[in-house]
């Protein structure tokens, strides 16, 4: 009997161990979907954060894309029409060129324009007249044609040319450029007010009139593109019939526009003179430094050479 109660003790005992073990195992096997479910539930939800944190970040940055705009203050370019300088040359036969004139005259007022310089010439006992005529662009074409029809009668036009450029984006490059430049100034104007610091006022001084500067030239460069293509200049010339047209004789250049054309050409030179001094700079250090190690070797070569042949010498 006691041998009996000896054997079922170990049996009792392994088979609480068993069950002891299978409630661990459900409360293990319960907790670890519990812990999944809570990570999924962070993993998901971290998402939404992230996505709503650059909204928020946008927002906030907002206004302060608006300060700047507003700081800034700068409007559209208002729109432009469409800006052609025309220039024309043409060259007629007419029976007698100094009665011409009066016809010419006539038809250029006709067209809204004028004669802007008039040449008449006598070589032997034939007259020759070299006019330049001014009209508005829109009749230009118009006053070309009519000006045709003045020829001698059974003769050909000796020479008739014509040409256009269009300045319309040119001037708005200028326009846009003055703008921003009349905006920095403002904002160096605004410093300038402020400092109190001598240095300060001079660098700042400095600035300004320098800003000034290139908005001048701007605007006298926007003001002759403004002359040229509101008036379209055509440079006529009369001869009698059977006789050949003498070359044109253009007119003086206006002084304010050769000197504009003067600055011009300077700054162009200027600039292609930068240009090269930035090449130089960046490309000469390159075989400098190669002519100067191969001087280096070179002198090393030639003094090893001469110690040797000092040493033969003194061994000789």
């Amino acid at each position: 009997m006691k041998s009996k109660r000896v054997f079922i003790a170990p049996l009792l005992l392994g088979a609480i161990a068993v069950l002891a073990s299978c409630g661990a195992g459900q409360q293990i096997s319960a907790a670890v979907p519990a812990a999944s479910a809570a990570s999924q539930g962070r993993a998901i939800g971290a998402p939404a954060q992230a996505g709503a944190r650059p909204a928020q970040l946008a927002a906030a940055s907002a206004p302060s894309q608006q300060q700047f705009q507003g700081a800034a203050g700068l409007q559209p370019l208002p729109p432009v029409n469409r800006m052609v300088i025309k220039n024309g040359s043409l060259s007629i036969s007419v029976d007698d060129p100094e009665a011409s004139l009066g016809d010419v005259d006539q038809l250029v007022k006709a067209e809204q324009g004028v004669i802007a310089s008039q040449t008449v010439r006598t070589q032997g006992d034939k007259t020759f007249a070299n006019l330049v005529i001014q009209v508005p662009p829109d009749n230009f074409e118009e006053t070309l044609a009519k000006l045709r029809e003045l020829r001698a009668h059974d003769t050909r036009v000796l020479s008739d040319a014509a040409s256009s450029q269009d300045v319309t984006e040119q001037y708005v490059d200028l326009a846009a450029q003055h703008r921003n430049l009349q905006a920095t100034r403002d904002a160096y104007q605004k410093l300038l007010d402020k400092a109190t610091a001598v240095s300060d006022v001079i660098s700042l001084t400095r600035e300004v009139a320098n800003i000034q500067t290139q908005m001048d030239q701007i605007q006298g460069r926007q003001n002759l593109l403004t002359s040229q293509s509101a008036i379209s200049t055509i440079a006529l010339s009369l001869s009698p019939v059977g006789a050949a047209a003498l070359p044109h004789t253009r007119p003086l250049p206006n002084p304010s526009q050769a000197a504009q054309d003067a600055w011009r050409a300077l700054l162009v030179g200027l600039q292609g003179l930068a240009v090269v001094l930035i090449w130089m700079a960046v490309l000469l250090p390159v075989p400098t430094a190669v002519l100067g190690m191969g001087w280096i070797v070179y002198r090393r070569a030639t003094r090893s050479q001469e110690r040797r042949y000092q040493a033969d010498g003194t061994r000789n």
